[in-house]
């Protein structure tokens, strides 16, 4: 946390340093006439620094490299056909933004290794099977070729955590919500991965929610494993989860046709909850 507080803070620094040449006068002109459009790629490089992903095959020299090539390319489209700069002030704004893209780099890099540190934590308090939707394509395209290939049935439950109780979140920091968030997520995936069978594939999608691939299951039967996962949430989290259910070959042939069929189930459920909700406040005194 403490190299994430200097990175931000030089960072910080930084562009206010850029920002404060830019101002300083000399002789009724500026001391170094940076051009507009070196303050948006600056701006480009600084969040897209704090955004990118850094991994193996993508490095912080990789990302310097990219923004080289931005300049040059804003080099040959704008400044070399409308504007006029000296080379030297190139050569200064060159320099200056590949600082801002190396010190925003490093902040986005102390920020997954945060979010990778909480991911661990959530895993290690709450053990459970679940796999990221990436990670488990092999698999499902397994499931639905077995399925294929032996006419058997096979059915995807869309569980989605809607809220859970937790008083101090009104007051709580982003952070704190965020941290409570993955916690409450990682419990909900455990008591989850309680109620399914070992064959079944359990899977995080990109919205967040849990997809459930269950093999020679057909609709009514992932009913009542939707009903046993509802009940087991509720009585240990306090919480309430939202559910969509749909079955293979009978409603969709392919997995995404599957999730689309079990989430408009589950947006139907929810819209009928919502006007539940509303009729009895109306009726309430």
């Amino acid at each position: 946390m403490n190299d994430l507080k200097n990175s931000v803070a030089f960072l910080f620094l930084f562009v206010l340093i850029i920002f404060g040449i830019a101002q300083i006068d000399y002789v009724e002109e500026n001391l170094i006439n940076l051009s507009p459009a070196f303050f948006i790629l600056v701006t480009l490089a600084v969040v897209s620094g704090i955004l990118v992903r850094p991994s193996v095959r993508f490095s912080i020299y990789a990302f310097l490299v990219i923004w080289a090539v931005i300049y040059g390319l804003t080099w040959v489209v704008y400044w070399r056909t409308s504007t006029y700069v000296p080379l030297q002030i190139h050569g200064i704004q060159f320099l200056l933004i590949e600082i801002a893209a190396g010190l925003a780099f490093d902040i986005g890099r102390h920020i997954n290794q945060v979010i990778h540190l909480l991911e661990g934590l959530t895993a290690n308090t709450y053990p459970n099977r679940t796999l990221d939707f990436h990670t488990a394509e092999h698999r499902i395209s397994a499931e639905l070729t077995r399925s294929r290939r032996y006419h058997h049935s096979l059915a995807v439950l869309l569980v989605h955590l809607a809220d859970f109780e937790r008083e101090q979140s009104k007051d709580a920091m982003i952070l704190e919500r965020d941290i409570l968030s993955r916690f409450a997520t990682a419990k909900a995936g455990q008591i989850i991965s309680e109620c399914a069978r070992e064959t079944d594939l359990i899977i995080r999608d990109e919205k967040g929610r849990f997809v459930i691939l269950c093999p020679e299951t057909n609709f009514q039967n992932s009913m009542i494993l939707a009903d046993r996962i509802e009940k087991s949430v509720t009585e240990r989290m306090k919480a309430r989860v939202l559910l969509g259910s749909s079955s293979f070959p009978d409603e969709a042939l392919t997995f995404d046709e599957l999730v689309r069929k079990a989430s408009g189930r589950m947006q139907t459920t929810a819209a009928d909850l919502e006007k539940q909700a509303a009729i009895s406040q109306r009726s309430a005194p």
